[in-house]
């Protein structure tokens, strides 16, 4: 499996998807990754690439402090990695305990209806090909900011080559 990014490249981020397939732009559009990963078929789990206080964050994950909460996990498709997503809070509230969901999808706990957090709009990325490997090989990135009572959460997924096998067009 490819390392997870440490950094990412610079990048431009917009409200619209980069130029992509059909199948991936609806995906990368969706609310729940979680739900529409599930729905091909494939087996659907989540591995926990890091989870705890970072010093590091990327540009855009500006959430207060100097220290930060990430949680980093790759979403496999049968076995295939074909999502990594990167989670950012501060190291105090609400958003460590929920970021604590082990391999359990973070989208059920988002998307369940018993958080009231606020969702900002979608931006996206694409991700040249000479910076790929530095971006572990995504080639689209989406970035989104939950707020929940006043606490930000930056949440930012990279989407995988491999994705393509397992979307229909």
């Amino acid at each position: 499996m490819t390392a997870f990014p440490h950094t990412l490249p610079p990048l431009i981020w917009q409200p619209e998807p980069p130029t992509v397939s059909a199948a991936l732009r609806r995906l990368i559009q969706a609310t729940s990754l979680t739900l529409v990963l599930q729905a091909t078929g494939a087996d659907f789990r989540v591995q926990v690439a890091f989870q705890g206080e970072r010093a590091q964050r990327w540009p855009g994950e500006e959430v207060g402090g100097n220290a930060f909460h990430v949680r980093q996990v790759w979403l496999l498709l049968n076995d295939t990695p074909v999502v990594w997503a990167r989670s950012v809070c501060p190291l105090a509230g609400a958003w460590p305990s929920i970021l604590a969901c082990g391999t359990q999808p973070l989208g059920k706990r988002l998307f369940d209806g018993r958080l009231a957090a606020e969702r900002s709009p979608l931006a996206f990325a694409a991700v040249p090909s000479a910076q790929q490997e530095q971006a572990a090989r995504a080639v689209c990135l989406r970035r989104s900011a939950f707020d929940l009572n006043g606490e930000k959460m930056v949440l930012t997924e990279g989407f995988m080559p491999e994705l393509a096998r397992f979307l229909e067009e």
